[in-house]
């Protein structure tokens, strides 16, 4: 166990390194601006153990880092310094950029020479970037003069951070490892991705439609690296005995990555808008940018920067991959799920609570090859599907009060909704039946279906499908007979969402008896589907759907092979443009006074009677 001092704790890279070191039970001091920020950030990763971390409030750009004596003393013991510091925003100013960067190398540097002088600093990591010109065996910044007016002020001074502190370091005889990561994305399972700098520049020029020519060509590329890749590499380090000055590049080899066509082919495959048409030289591109198409575009000038056509050298990061048995390459498979996080992300603000964490019960996840929230418990897992219009955040409430009953709970994004990528299914309505399928086959207990409108079909589906595995299954004003024709076109209805105002929704949503009167709308949940409806993969997955469900071909169900003692139906009577067909009307159904999306507008309700149903 290190004793160890970290910087830019509470950032996107930061926090996962944190987890990292705590859960290899290293004693942690964090420079903080803010110790609830600290604290509600590591909470948002589902972190809620904090007797190995220390905040120590302080500040990057202050002379000591801002901290007090007395915690400057405490710092005088630690083993090892992780500098990590400093905002993600290619779009800084030179005066803030050096006060960030270069400014705060020559404090922490400061800081660990004093360190080094009372107790021999054992390790210094450092968090730069794969774009730094510098190596340890070229430190000479003359060869480097022409950057100072080629890169905008945020690479500058972190090159120039880059250098001092491997300067400095090297003549106080400190060892010093440069991790120098590629565009950071999420975590290689659940895809979830904090930061919208960097890739999500690309998710959304692309959702806008302004990548119809990709910059470059096949030759250049944007390298990428899983954000717990990068804690892991850390946390690797940090185990060395012997730590010896080098550098590690996060990224995979060229030759192993997508070039930007393929990579731009994909975003757009994921956000369900058209691919590109071809490419464009890359120094056209950057010269119209910098003329003020991108100030026109909303598109920085300096996110170009990032794509490149150099191959890094990955030697060392595969030698410290080999003998710590890691994996640290790119994992193709949660790509999709990356590209529909930061998607839902642009959509909502990073300000959202559907953006940030659920809540401190329930996390953000991912089952199979569909998002989810969740929460612990024991006992039969409860998954809640959600309908359309809707996503999982808008049945949190409804999931927070059957919480009480402490079984598991799994609120499931449908594939194209919310955080979930497409399932690019030929048939609209099986691919979404399978999705469920596969993540129901890889629980390890039998389940409790909950399932609301389309999500209740869905869920009626697997109690055909999966009677073996289904314990109970609730239907929740569940579609059994066609929806209205007026939604049989599918490039229609997402024309008309792509146009459609707040006010024009709420009117929809009541004409169509979604809810019984504008009190019954949750204050958030207008604005909330009008952002949901800005992403195109949202629109066109509700039109297909809409369309698919106004088809009586497409609504399959055998109620005379459903377990009459499994399956239950809550229907709100107030729901006048639906009902319940004669050959479902021999089930257990409870009738409630309310409109088609009760789950969202009377959620302790709904709850009440779900947890009567399970426990009759």
């Amino acid at each position: 166990m290190s004793s160890i001092f970290i910087t830019g704790g509470s950032g996107f890279i930061g926090r996962h390194v944190l987890a990292a070191l705590a859960k290899a039970n290293h004693k942690l001091y964090v420079l903080v601006r803010s110790k609830e920020k600290l604290i509600e950030t590591m909470r948002g990763i589902g972190w809620n153990d904090f007797s190995l971390i220390t905040p120590l409030q302080g500040d990057l750009t202050k002379p000591s880092l801002g901290l007090n004596p007395t915690d400057l003393q405490h710092l005088l013991n630690v083993d090892i310094i992780i500098h990590a510091g400093g905002p993600m925003d290619i779009l800084l100013k030179a005066e803030e950029a050096q006060q960030v960067f270069l400014n705060a190398a020559h404090e922490i540097a400061g800081l660990a020479k004093m360190i080094h002088d009372s107790n021999q600093l054992k390790h210094f990591i450092h968090v730069v970037g794969y774009k730094s010109p510098y190596s340890d065996q070229d430190n000479d910044s003359k060869q480097h003069s022409d950057h100072d007016h080629k890169e905008p002020p945020y690479e500058k001074m972190k090159f120039d951070a880059d250098l001092f502190i491997r300067q400095t370091l090297r003549t106080w005889g400190i060892p010093l490892s440069v991790v120098n990561p590629s565009v950071v994305i999420g975590d290689s399972y659940t895809g979830i991705t904090e930061q919208l700098g960097g890739l999500g520049i690309l998710v959304d020029a692309v959702r806008r439609n302004l990548m119809a020519l990709t910059p470059g060509g096949k030759d250049y590329w944007l390298p990428l690296v899983h954000v717990d890749h990068v804690a892991a590499l850390i946390s690797a380090l940090t185990e060395e005995e012997n730590p010896t000055n080098n550098t590690y590049f996060l990224l995979d080899n060229k030759i192993n990555s997508p070039n930007i066509i393929e990579l731009i082919q994909l975003i757009s495959k994921e956000v369900r808008v058209n691919g590109p048409l071809g490419s464009v030289p890359y120094r056209l591109i950057k010269k119209l940018l910098n003329l003020g198409v991108g100030r026109l575009l909303q598109l920085p000038k300096e996110s170009l920067d990032f794509i490149v056509t150099t191959e890094f050298p990955t030697t060392s990061k595969l030698a410290i991959e080999k003998k710590h048995n890691l994996n640290l390459s790119i994992s193709k498979s949660t790509l999709p799920f990356v590209i529909s996080d930061l998607d839902y992300r642009i959509s909502h603000g990073t300000t959202h609570a559907g953006t940030t964490h659920a809540s401190h019960q329930f996390q953000f996840n991912r089952r199979a090859n569909l998002a989810t929230i969740e929460s612990e418990g024991k006992g039969t897992p409860i998954l809640i599907l959600h309908g359309t219009f809707s996503t999982s955040f808008n049945l949190l409430p409804m999931a927070q009060q059957l919480s009480k009953l402490g079984n598991p709970i799994y609120l499931v994004d449908l594939p194209g909704f919310g955080r979930s990528p497409f399932h690019h299914n030929h048939s609209i309505m099986k691919g979404f039946e399978q999705s469920i399928v596969d993540l129901i086959r890889g629980l390890e207990s039998k389940v409790i279906i909950v399932g609301h409108s389309f999500g209740g079909y869905l869920a009626a589906k697997m109690a055909e499908t999966l009677q073996d595995r289904i314990e109970k299954v609730i239907l929740l004003q569940p579609v059994l007979h066609p929806v209205s024709s007026v939604y049989k076109s599918s490039l229609l209805t997402r024309t008309i969402l792509r146009f459609m105002s707040k006010a024009a929704l709420k009117k929809n949503m009541l004409n169509a008896k979604s809810f019984n009167n504008q009190e019954e709308i949750p204050e958030d949940y207008i604005l909330y589907m009008y952002n949901e409806l800005k992403s195109s993969r949202v629109r066109k997955t509700t039109a297909e759907v809409m369309s698919a469900l106004s088809k009586s071909n497409n609504i399959k169900l055998n109620p005379s092979s459903w377990d009459y003692d499994k399956v239950s139906i809550v229907w709100g009577t107030k729901d006048t443009k639906s009902d319940i067909p004669n050959p479902f009307r021999n089930f257990s159904i409870t009738h409630l006074p309310y409109a088609h999306q009760f789950p969202i507008s009377h959620p302790e309700a709904a709850a009440h009677w779900i947890s009567k149903l399970i426990n009759k």
